[in-house]
């Protein structure tokens, strides 16, 4: 007696005659293996918006913001683009110390407090980034 009973007369057994019955696709599928996904991290690799190719961040940043291939020119903060017009130390901000108020009781989908806070959360990283 066979270890494997045959499927029908034909004697082929069960796992023989479902990759019979499977479709072409699902048979090249099946023999596919997947591989681990590189972990890249956040930031690294930006896109240029005109031509599309994957430019490394901070070389774009040395190149202030310009693609190397098209010379398409990327959106840039006004505090980074102050800081590649002016030497570093010339700087002399005004009015730092003033505060925003919300003297109009301004009303939207956020409260006007919120999106302050949120406004100068960003505005401290990039502070941050550039300015130390």
């Amino acid at each position: 007696m066979a270890l494997c009973a045959p499927y029908d007369k034909t004697g082929i057994d069960q796992v023989q005659a479902e990759r019979l019955s499977m479709s072409w696709i699902e048979r090249i599928k099946s023999n596919i293996t997947p591989t681990r996904k590189a972990s890249i991290p956040e930031g690294v690799w930006t896109k240029c918006d005109s031509c599309g190719q994957v430019l490394y961040r901070a070389e774009l940043e040395r190149n202030l913001e310009v693609c190397p291939k098209c010379d398409h020119h990327m959106r840039m903060s006004a505090r980074n683009r102050l800081h590649s017009l002016l030497d570093e130390g010339s700087l002399v901000e005004l009015g730092s110390e003033l505060e925003p108020k919300d003297v109009l009781k301004f009303r939207d989908s956020k409260k006007y407090k919120d999106r302050l806070a949120s406004a100068q959360k960003r505005d401290r990283r990039e502070r941050c980034r550039w300015w130390s």
